[in-house]
């Protein structure tokens, strides 16, 4: 059985490990999931068995365990004073360690190896439990303190990118397998000329507001369209916007089975971060959109101008040029979203877990 630790279980975001669970089980493979805090419900049932860290007066349920965890053998690992972190944060490697005792898995594997990973990588060497991790893109470009501890603790590392297996190897020493999150192809739709789509959360590595500001009024009036915004920003006031808020994978879904051209304006964001392939491009392409983005990180590996447009980040102008072209040319927009979906039906179907 393989425990998958998780930051948070459920969001609406991170469709990707639900997918992968689902597939892992599908194969046979027990699974259960270990969550620190939920962050949003997702519509979407439990793929597996979930141990929820308990907050509160929850907290005596676990008492027993805890105590028992406290003094358990730890092979090897530091005590908890040795840990160097906070009693809350100790507290919440006691528990995950006790939910290891207590499923015996055969391994742990972390999506993100942000400080979820750093609490499993300490709870597993006290378990003697091997854990391996997959590295996405805030893991690596806004790193967390202990990253390199993480990666050396490791069994496996694995990573979504030629572009993040580069720098692991460069900056840390760290040989990662490269398995790009891959989704399966959707059924073919019907696309409405001149409707737009993005998704994404209103920070700035998704260059939303680049997109608006590329679609605001202008001397240079654009062909007639509808962008559908799924996110938590306010109304812009543009005629054609429609904002509709975060929505339920399903429900975008929905909306890519009716949108002629996905567009994620990524750039990366002053602090560092930026996306590495966007799960959402992936779902966009497979399910036949042209997809308009940008070329950093690890997006120029899954998109050229064959099954969309790259566009240089933060260049307003060149995004309004690019949109222009394939408002006025539906038949190209077509094209690539066909040569999308065609290229994703011949792509293996790989987990991001493990090669």
């Amino acid at each position: 059985m393989t425990l998958y630790v998780l930051r948070y279980y459920p969001t609406l975001t991170e469709t990707f490990v639900h997918d992968e669970i689902v597939a892992l089980a599908g194969e046979g493979e027990a699974v259960c999931i270990a969550a620190f805090d939920a962050r949003e419900p997702s519509g979407r049932p439990a793929p597996a068995p979930v141990y929820a860290q308990p907050h509160g007066r929850g907290w005596l349920g676990w008492l027993g365990a805890l105590l028992v965890e406290w003094a358990a053998p730890r092979h090897g690992a530091p005590g908890v004073s040795g840990m160097g972190l906070p009693a809350g944060t100790a507290l919440r490697v006691l528990w995950l360690a006790a939910v290891l005792r207590r499923l015996r898995p055969s391994g742990v594997h972390v999506h993100f190896a942000g400080e979820a990973a750093v609490w499993a990588m300490l709870a597993c060497a006290r378990a003697g439990v091997p854990c391996t991790v997959t590295v996405h893109a805030v893991d690596l470009f806004k790193p967390h303190p202990r990253l390199g501890e993480v990666l050396a603790a490791a069994a496996q590392v694995v990573t979504i990118s030629d572009y993040n297996r580069r720098i692991l190897l460069e900056r840390y020493a760290t040989v990662a397998t490269v398995q790009r999150c891959q989704v399966a192809p959707a059924a073919e739709s019907v696309r409405e000329p001149g409707r737009l789509l993005f998704v994404g959360r209103n920070v700035p590595k998704k260059g939303l507001d680049a997109l608006l500001a590329a679609l605001a009024p202008g001397p240079d009036e654009l062909p007639s369209f509808i962008l559908d915004v799924v996110s938590d920003v306010p109304d812009p006031g543009i005629d054609g916007v429609r904002v509709h808020g975060p929505l339920s994978h399903e429900e975008v879904l929905t909306l890519m089975g009716r949108a002629a051209v996905f567009v994620l304006p990524c750039r990366q964001a002053p602090d560092g971060d930026m996306d590495g392939i966007p799960v959402v491009l992936l779902e966009a392409i497979a399910a036949g959109v042209a997809v308009m983005t940008t070329p950093i990180s690890g997006i120029p590996e899954v998109v050229d101008e064959t099954v969309g447009w790259l566009v240089p980040p933060d260049d307003v102008p060149a995004l309004r040029a690019a949109i222009r072209s394939a408002l006025s040319d539906p038949e190209e927009v077509v094209r690539r979203g066909q040569a999308g979906w065609l290229r994703a039906r011949g792509s293996p179907r790989r987990k991001c877990r493990s090669a």
